[in-house]
Formats: C-alpha cells, sequence, structure tokens
C-alpha cells in the first residue's frame, strides 16, 4: 500500500479558515432581567364567591296551639312571609315575637288581607283565628269577667275619748317643747314645730342665743368670747388691727434685711 502523505501548509490554512466560521461566540449580557410575580388571586372579594356558612335558624319557633308568654320568638324570616296578627308585633329583622301571652294560631284572614298569612295569639285554647266581624272583644291580660264579690260590712271600731274631755292639767301643746337649764344653755330651750315636722329653734332666736350666753357668763365675771376686748358695734377695731399688724411685719422685715440695701449686718 502507497504511505499517505501529509497536508500540505496550504490545505491546513483553509481547514483553520472554515472551522473558525462554525465556531459559536459568546456574548456578554448588556441588560439585567427582574421577575415580577403578579397576584394568582383577585382583591376585594370578587373572586372570594359566597361560602357555605352556617345556618341562621330561620323558620317556625313555635307550633299552633302551642302557650307562649310576651317577647317569645314565633317566626324568624327573611322578608315577610308571615305577618302579624291579633296580639303579635314584627321586630326589624322581620322576627314576629307574642305580645301578650296565650296560645299560638296560624291562620288567614281573606277579609283583612286576600294573600298575607297572619300569626296571633288567642287567650283561650279553644278559641280561633280570624274572628267574625263585630264579634265581641275578647278580654286582654288574661282576665276573665266576673262579679266581684261583695265586701264584708266594716267592724265597728272603739270610740276614742274626745280632747275636750281629757283635763285640762293632763293636755299638752305639740307645737311647742321646751327643755329644762343645762350648763350649755342655762336659760333653756323653747322649740316650735316647723314645716319639717322638726323641734328647733327659730333662727331669730339661734342669732341672739350668743348674746344670751355671754350676760350669763359676764355675771359670773368670765366671757365666753375668743377676744376679749372685742366691743360689738366697732366696725373700725377690725381695720386699725389690721394695720397695726401689716405695721409690724414690714418692720420685722426689714430688721431681718438689714435694710435696702440688703445683707445682715453684724454685730461689733
Amino acid at each position: 500500500m502507497p504511505t499517505p502523505k501529509a497536508p500540505s501548509l496550504a490545505t491546513l490554512a483553509h481547514l483553520s479558515n472554515a472551522l473558525s466560521a462554525f465556531r459559536l461566540t459568546t456574548l456578554t449580557p448588556t441588560s439585567t432581567f427582574t421577575a415580577i410575580r403578579h397576584a394568582s388571586h383577585q382583591a376585594q372579594g370578587r373572586a372570594n364567591g359566597a361560602k357555605d356558612g352556617a345556618g341562621k335558624r330561620l323558620g317556625a319557633k313555635k307550633t299552633g296551639g302551642e302557650y307562649v308568654i310576651p317577647g317569645n320568638i314565633l317566626f324568624k324570616q327573611r322578608g315577610t312571609h308571615w305577618f302579624p296578627g291579633d296580639n303579635c308585633f314584627m321586630g326589624r329583622d322581620h322576627t314576629i315575637h307574642a305580645g301578650l301571652p296565650g296560645y299560638v294560631r296560624y291562620y288567614r284572614d281573606p277579609l283583612r288581607h286576600p294573600k298575607r298569612k297572619y300569626i296571633g295569639i288567642v287567650f283561650e285554647k279553644e278559641q280561633v283565628l280570624p274572628q267574625p266581624p263585630h264579634a265581641a272583644r275578647r278580654r286582654m291580660l288574661g282576665m276573665l269577667a266576673y262579679q266581684a264579690p261583695t265586701p264584708p260590712p266594716p267592724t265597728p271600731t272603739p270610740e276614742l275619748p274626745s280632747p275636750s274631755s281629757i283635763p285640762s292639767s293632763k293636755a299638752k301643746d305639740a307645737t311647742s317643747v321646751t327643755l329644762p337649764p343645762t350648763k350649755r344653755n342655762p336659760t333653756g330651750l323653747h322649740l316650735e314645730l316647723s314645716q319639717g315636722y322638726q323641734y328647733r329653734q327659730t333662727n331669730f332666736e339661734i342669732g341672739l342665743s350668743g348674746d344670751k350666753k355671754e350676760e350669763h357668763a359676764l355675771l359670773r365675771g368670765k366671757t365666753t368670747r375668743a377676744f376679749a376686748d372685742y366691743k360689738k358695734g366697732d366696725r373700725f377695731a377690725a381695720w386699725r388691727k389690721r394695720a397695726l399688724r401689716v405695721a409690724r411685719g414690714r418692720e420685722r422685715g426689714v430688721m431681718g434685711r438689714g435694710g435696702k440695701k440688703g445683707g445682715k449686718k453684724g454685730v461689733n
């Protein structure tokens, strides 16, 4: 076999150029991309939809002929499937309540409305609704008409003696009371019955009580006043005392401060 020949340099140059054309060039990224995650559930309850919530316990709560008291719930509803009849009332959520004690009746009243259904209360178990027109009205509050029993004759009370028959020596005046003299009230007290049913002195006597005590104390050589030199009716005595008190206060202040320049003067 002939020996293979080595490719020439020109052949190798052509092959290298052909291979370079097929080479993949790596590109450097020129911009950055940020990923944004959008909400998968719409807000504000638009896509939530109605849930299967708990029941509202609507319907009849009392059957026909059952005894109820005022305030009992007879029928819970949405809207007015039933209307309140005799002795019933409807709440703001269309709930029908019993207004008086009695027995429940479900009925229709063509004279009142041809299509509506009513719930009412009767006072007797055999009574039916609706009542016939111009029928006698039943007694309310569960009362029945009956003849009141005659009251028994009053028993005679023993006669009390009249005030004129009481001797005058034992009679007392209930509008005034006189208390004996005491240490605090040497002259005693004369109390009158006031409009509030209380025995008390009049305001005029209360105002003079201090002067009376002072007169009795002066007879013994004593006084009841805090200021013995007080003279009744001297209106200028208090003003003079106040002026003297203010002057002494100023004098003590000047002596303590050592004059207007300040600082206490030392004693030589």
